[in-house]
C-alpha cells in the first residue's frame, strides 16, 4: 500500500480497507478485529478500552487537507493505536502474544514496534471551546497589525477535524478526541490556500504551518517545498 498517496482521514471504509490490506501492521490487526461482530475473551480484554486507529478516528472535508495532514503526520502517528490510558496499553502488551496469534490467524504478521497514543496521559488543550456542535477549540487567530487573518489563512488543523458525536467525550474528564488526540498530534498548526501565502505569514505562525499544495512549515523552522 502507498500509504503516502492516500487520503487518510477522508473516507473512513475505504481506509479500513487500505489499513487492512496492510498485513505487516498492528494497525490491520485492530481493525480487524474492531469490525468483528464476535471476539474471543481474551481480545476482548485487551481491545476494550481500545479507541481505535488515528487514520479512522476523523474525516476532513477536503482531498488535499487529507493528504497534507497525511505527510505532516506521517506513517506512524497515522497508524498508532489509540487507548484510553496506559492501563490500557498495558492490556495489549498483557495479551501481547494472544494479539500476535490473532495476527497469524488472519493471514498476517506485525512487523517492528508501533504506536501506542494513551488519551488520559498526554496533556490535552485546557482552554475554551466554541460553541459548536464539534467542540471546536476556541484558539485566536493569527491577526496582522490591521487586525485581519494573513491572507490564505484558513483555519487551525485540529479545528478542521469532523468528529462522530460518540467521539466528543472521551476520557473519565469529559474531554474529547479533539482536545486530546488531535491537540497531541497537530497542536497549533495552521492552515493556508498555497505555499506562497504560508511562507508569506511566517511572523505570524508560531507552531507550524501546512498549505493544500503541499506545503509545510514545521515548528522547528523547516520547510518542505515542491510538488507532490
Amino acid at each position: 500500500m502507498d500509504l503516502e498517496n492516500c487520503s487518510y482521514l477522508f473516507e473512513i471504509e475505504e481506509m479500513k480497507e487500505r489499513i487492512e490490506s496492510k498485513g505487516d501492521s498492528a494497525a490491520s490487526v485492530v481493525c480487524n478485529l474492531l469490525r468483528a461482530t464476535s471476539l474471543q475473551k481474551q481480545t476482548n480484554e485487551f481491545l476494550k478500552h481500545v479507541i481505535g486507529v488515528v487514520a479512522l478516528l476523523g474525516t476532513v472535508q477536503n482531498n488535499e487537507l487529507s493528504r497534507i495532514l497525511a505527510d505532516y503526520l506521517g506513517d506512524d502517528q497515522l497508524l498508532a493505536i489509540v487507548c484510553k490510558s496506559y492501563a490500557a496499553a498495558g492490556d495489549l502488551q498483557k495479551y501481547e502474544h494472544a494479539f500476535y496469534q490473532l495476527a497469524t490467524e488472519q493471514g498476517k504478521s506485525i512487523e517492528g514496534r508501533y504506536l501506542v497514543i494513551c488519551l488520559e496521559d498526554i496533556s490535552p488543550y485546557t482552554g475554551k471551546l466554541s460553541g459548536d456542535s464539534q467542540r471546536k477549540l476556541a484558539l485566536c487567530n493569527p491577526t496582522l497589525p490591521n487586525g485581519k487573518t494573513p491572507p490564505g489563512y484558513i483555519g487551525y488543523a485540529v479545528n478542521m477535524i469532523d468528529l462522530e458525536i460518540r467521539h466528543l467525550p472521551m476520557t473519565a474528564g469529559g474531554r474529547g478526541l479533539r482536545e486530546t488526540l488531535y491537540y497531541h498530534l497537530l497542536g497549533e498548526l495552521q492552515v493556508y490556500e498555497s505555499k506562497d501565502y504560508m511562507k508569506m505569514a511566517l511572523p505570524y505562525i508560531k507552531h507550524g504551518a501546512v498549505s493544500l499544495d503541499g506545503g509545510i512549515m514545521r515548528g522547528n523552522g523547516a520547510i518542505f517545498l515542491g510538488r507532490r
